[in-house]
């Protein structure tokens, strides 16, 4: 619903709680960020990389990771925000 209000060149990609599953494999500098992290930190940080995936897909970029900045927030790559 909400990408009828926005251009084209904006997507929205959502997930909803906590499910316990994993949601997509991390890539191999991803899984650095969060290798001695507890269970529902990883999950939550694979949520959020996985929607990130999909918002790439559906914009045409190729998937890539998406690490964390110098504060912690995600460093998208160039082009694109989140």
């Amino acid at each position: 619903m909400i990408e009828e209000l926005l251009p084209d060149s904006v997507v929205a990609v959502e997930a909803y709680g906590d499910d316990g599953t994993d949601h997509a494999p991390l890539y191999p500098e991803e899984r650095v960020v969060v290798a001695r992290a507890v269970d529902k930190r990883r999950r939550e940080f694979a949520g959020v990389r996985a929607c990130a995936r999909r918002a790439m897909e559906k914009l045409g970029v190729e998937p890539q990771p998406v690490l964390p900045g110098e504060r912690g927030a995600p460093r998208w790559p160039d082009g694109l925000a989140g």
